[in-house]
């Protein structure tokens, strides 16, 4: 099995009952690094191609975080040098298509959420089929990128506003707060074993005869879909001009230096 035989760096993945789980491994809080968007990526698309596996579960292997979201100081290192070809390849086609790799795997994809998903750790949660949420210990959620002026790209902001209600994406958005997810207003299912609840789920889907699942979840997400790649070069410019401004660039090292 190709999956299993490739080196990953920022992963541990294993096979058992024809489900494939990612567990992210990126010391400590898997920042989404390069490497880490096209791990995930790569092995979605294994999930997608192997006929022998009929489910993903996605996990950390950490307890405490999920996923931090983007690697804050390797952005502010490109910014500050005003690299706009590094961070346009960046963020629109490596966080592009590393976020929406769960959506985009013809597989169902569940996915264990029992520590902190911040900014893009939650946005690729919110990719996933279902979310089953640890109950151990509280923990924070949201999507902060406004807090440092970074405009959200069309991707994620949109992953927010298809799977999330109006008001509650609106309030996440431009808040930019933290909240607990005792106060995050989800119906998703919870579990002090939500690795278990993620297995439950998916061995039921699994039963089932995948096409239709598959047909389905693509028409779910093909407004979503036919976005990824589609931002003109107007819009990727105004994006940058932003990002690596004298304003978005000190909020940056602020919040770095805390």
């Amino acid at each position: 099995m190709a999956v299993l035989q490739q080196r990953w760096k920022n992963l541990a993945v294993s096979v058992a009952d024809a489900i494939l789980t990612i567990s992210m491994n990126r010391p400590k809080v898997n920042a989404m690094s390069a490497e880490l968007l096209n791990d995930l990526e790569q092995a979605f698309d294994h999930a997608s191609k192997d006929v022998t596996i009929k489910g993903v579960h996605l996990r950390s292997n950490f307890s405490s975080t999920f996923c931090a979201g983007l690697d804050l100081a390797n952005m502010y290192d490109h910014c500050s040098k005003r690299q706009k070809s590094v961070i346009d390849k960046f963020l629109f086609e490596t966080v592009a298509r590393g976020v929406s790799a769960p959506f985009r795997c013809s597989k169902p994809v569940a996915c264990s959420l029992e520590g902190h998903a911040i900014a893009g750790g939650l946005i690729l949660a919110l990719a996933c089929d279902y979310i089953a949420v640890g109950t151990r210990k509280p923990f924070s959620v949201g999507v902060t990128e406004i807090t440092v002026g970074v405009p959200f790209p069309t991707i994620p902001l949109e992953i927010v506003r298809h799977q999330l209600a109006p008001q509650l994406a609106h309030r996440i958005i431009l808040d930019a707060n933290l909240i607990s997810i005792n106060d995050f207003p989800h119906s998703w299912d919870k579990s002090e074993t939500p690795d278990d609840l993620s297995r439950k789920w998916l061995k039921m889907i699994m039963q089932r005869p995948l096409q239709g699942f598959q047909t389905t979840k693509e028409k779910w997400w093909a407004n979503v879909t036919k976005l990824i790649g589609a931002e003109s070069e107007q819009e990727k410019e105004d994006f940058l001009e932003v990002i690596t401004s004298n304003e978005c660039v000190e909020a940056m090292k602020k919040v770095l230096k805390k």
